[in-house]
């Protein structure tokens, strides 16, 4: 019995936690508290499908291009992580914006490895002049910059966002595996409320 018990001990040992696994950008924590976020610089945004949005200008580890950070909480816990350059302008080609995205592709490439999906494809529809980059970008079904990483049961995304001709911006997003237990239990909280109206 004893020999079942420590085998089970060292195979509880030897599977780390998601937090340990997936890893936390600028400096934050998985499922830190929003307690912590706030002592951090992070404020109240808003709320939304029972998730909270949390922002600030700065993070304990920065990124030298953000403008500013999301926090995402469920229950009071972070789950997601977010940061948005500041915007690219006078950019009508898109040159600044496509040299920062590959920066930030070649950084993850290699500490993650390839991408599980990439699209980087403009002109499909409406604005397909080369200097209409940004405007096509933010045209549903025109074109995307997007890069996808799955790593560890978390995922982490890199896309490049359009404002208006000449401007736009870079998101970066880490998702961790709570998000999607996060959505689930949305998702089933949802739909029970959803059976009771009726």
């Amino acid at each position: 019995m004893q020999r079942y018990l420590m085998f089970f001990a060292a195979l509880l040992l030897a599977m780390p936690a998601y937090s340990e696994e997936f890893p936390a950008p600028f400096g934050l924590t998985w499922k830190m508290s929003e307690k912590e976020l706030r002592s951090h610089g992070f404020s109240d945004a808003s709320n939304t499908g029972g998730l909270k949005i949390m922002q600030s200008f700065s993070a304990p580890k920065a990124w030298s291009k953000a403008e500013k950070y999301y926090a995402v909480t469920y229950e009071g816990e972070l789950v997601k992580a977010i940061a948005v350059s500041k915007s690219f302008t006078d950019d009508v080609y898109g040159s600044e914006g496509k040299e920062l995205y590959n920066q930030m592709k070649k950084i993850l490439t290699k500490k993650y490895g390839t991408p599980t999906n990439s699209f980087e494809v403009v002109g499909n529809s409406l604005y397909d002049e080369p200097d209409e980059f940004y405007q096509c970008l933010d045209y549903s079904g025109c074109g995307s910059y997007l890069s996808i990483y799955e790593f560890n049961g978390g995922t982490i995304g890199i896309r490049l966002e359009g404002e208006r001709r000449g401007q736009g911006y870079l998101h970066v997003g880490y998702e961790s595996p709570y998000f999607s237990e996060a959505k689930a239990e949305i998702s089933s909280a949802n739909t029970e409320s959803d059976t009771e109206a009726f």
